[in-house]
């Protein structure tokens, strides 16, 4: 990273907005926009409102067509081969790699290259959208696995400090549901996404050379952690499988004292299970038994539809821009804080980090620990079936043969997506 990240308002005077004058034909150009807030966010969908008007306004004829849609993979293939796709949407930087190889993607590399605000985003944010040195997305946001805990069950049980090692995490586990039974110290669901980041922290890793290698020493320790929680120290709920919203209505119905997590779920935790923030401290992830701190950086991006016409994928750009840009990013921190909404780091683009804010010091310096996923583009394939046929097992099987599995999960690997 060419330079550190700064917080918002002081990036704000670095900005030189520049303001095109649209040819006339462009005039009631229409572009289409998903990740619009759902009505069911009225401040969010507040805010995405005005952005939407000032821009309108700065390219007037200009139409922005938002559509309350999130990416979901199967979903947005369909939509983006039938030509239907947005002009514009921001996704999950790990989708960008699969997104590319169908060639739904515009190259962005000429946009970029010029562009000031590029070398204020972390590098391992670019290392995400780019491919054989072509860039085919913009980071948006950042976030990293971090740790919650519950502050005011740690009161309840006299633990004073968060958890600093995996044993920590086990300590404090059996401290907590032997004071509060049918308290537990942590749930966790069967997702890669949670995971990698202890395969890191055993000193394991899982992709080199373009080859994908999920049996190693650091994948075994790391498996045999999640597993002795579940079996071996019981401190976790005895339901076998957990997913997402499980977890989190765990968390937020004060069940479980911990859980890995990034930061800007606890909103929608707050709004969908009534989660009170106040009870809620965020911190880094616990280390492993080697020493190593690690945790994994990902976040969305924004992707230009590499099928629409030369002229709007300019308007499109321009939005892009326009929706990062320090003034933007600024004017919607200053307008959340007006509305009283929950702020978070991940609120805003990875240029204009928030980490330096003394509410959030317990988690700066977080990117010095940062992997990045695999940029390859049958990834998200393998974490899925890493999910079901690795992960699940170890919940449902308290015998389970560890080289067994990644044996047998290797070999379908090798065999479905040509390892």
């Amino acid at each position: 990273m060419k330079k550190t990240i700064i917080f918002l308002a002081g990036l704000a005077v670095m900005l030189v907005f520049p303001v095109i004058a649209l040819r006339a034909a462009e005039t009631d150009t229409v572009l289409t926009v998903w990740n619009m807030p759902s009505s069911a966010d009225e401040k969010q969908l507040q805010v995405w409102n005005e952005e939407k008007a000032a821009f309108e306004k700065m390219f007037p004829g200009v139409k922005v067509n938002g559509i309350s849609r999130e990416y979901k993979p199967q979903e947005f293939v369909s939509v983006m081969a039938s030509g239907k796709g947005p002009d514009v949407v921001h996704v999950p930087i790990s989708a960008i790699p699969s997104m590319a190889k169908f060639g739904f993607l515009a190259v962005l590399n000429e946009e970029t290259d010029t562009w000031t605000q590029k070398d204020y985003m972390p590098s391992i944010m670019w290392d995400a959208v780019k491919m054989d040195n072509k860039i085919y997305g913009i980071p948006y946001d950042s976030y990293f696995t971090t740790l919650f805990y519950r502050k005011d069950i740690f009161e309840k049980c006299g633990i004073r400090q968060a958890p600093q090692t995996w044993q920590d995490i086990i300590i404090y586990s059996e401290a907590i549901n032997k004071k509060m039974p049918g308290t537990w110290g942590m749930a966790l669901s069967p997702d890669m996404s949670t995971f990698i980041d202890f395969i890191w922290q055993a000193g394991g890793d899982i992709y080199a050379r373009g080859e994908v290698n999920l049996n190693n020493n650091g994948v075994v320790k790391a498996l045999q952690f999640w597993h002795s929680l579940k079996w071996k120290y019981n401190v976790m709920p005895p339901q076998n499988i957990f997913y997402e919203s499980d977890v989190e209505q765990l968390f937020a119905a004060g069940k479980i004292a911990m859980m890995p997590g990034v930061a800007k779920r606890l909103p929608v935790m707050s709004r969908r299970y009534g989660l009170d923030m106040a009870n809620v401290e965020i911190v880094p992830l616990p280390q492993g038994d080697t020493g190593i701190k690690a945790w994994h950086a990902g976040g969305e991006a924004f992707i230009i539809n590499a099928g629409i016409t030369a002229e709007k994928k300019k308007l499109a750009w321009e939005y892009v821009k326009n929706t990062i840009s320090p003034l933007t990013q600024l004017s919607r921190f200053m307008r959340m804080k007006e509305l009283n909404m929950i702020i978070f780091p991940g609120d805003f683009s990875c240029a204009t980090n928030l980490v330096n804010r003394p509410e959030f010091a317990n988690i700066k310096g977080l990117i010095t620990f940062a992997h990045a996923e695999p940029t390859y583009h049958k990834w998200p394939m393998i974490k899925e079936d890493f999910n079901r046929y690795v992960l699940e097992k170890i919940f449902i099987n308290a015998d389970v043969d560890y080289g067994q599995v990644l044996n047998d999960f290797m070999e379908r690997v090798k065999k479905e997506y040509n390892e």
